[in-house]
């Protein structure tokens, strides 16, 4: 009986959690969103494919929406990540390739997981904005929200 309880407060804390200001994951967005705002949120999550250009084209295009800029800003933030993140596994990679067998194995799992892991994300961001949700990423996401919405 009292692990049901115990369940239900872990699920009011989550929840709690969840609401205060400056958490991440999914939230309704304070306006709701228009049919041409989720198609450019959208985009600006595909954007994202050509890193810094197109969520910046994005933003400049259609940057008057909270709901685009919110998404087109997280995905600059998650495109420099990206960029970082590429720089400090090829300087591990070329690290990596010295070593015979286990390097180059290691390199030939991590490269392709790495990839469908961005392209998921990627997929699953554009999902969420054409639902109209906002879908804040852990430490970028609500940085992007206080830009959007409490600019």
């Amino acid at each position: 009986m009292s692990g049901e309880t115990g369940g239900s407060d872990m699920q009011s804390a989550v929840a709690t959690l969840n609401v205060a200001a400056g958490s991440w994951g999914e939230s309704a967005a304070p306006a709701l969103p228009s049919a041409d705002e989720k198609l450019w949120g959208m985009l600006a999550n595909i954007a994202g494919l050509f890193f810094l250009v197109g969520p910046i084209v994005v933003l400049l295009l259609k940057g008057n929406s909270k709901f685009v800029k919110f998404y087109a800003i997280q995905m600059i933030c998650w495109s420099i990540i990206g960029i970082a993140l590429s720089v400090a596994l090829g300087v591990l990679f070329t690290v990596l390739a010295a070593v015979p067998m286990v390097g180059m194995l290691v390199i030939n799992v991590l490269s392709p997981l790495i990839s469908l892991l961005f392209l998921g994300l990627l997929i699953w961001l554009t999902l969420k904005a054409n639902s109209g949700v906002i879908f804040k990423l852990p430490m970028i996401g609500p940085f992007a929200y206080g830009k959007a919405y409490e600019a």
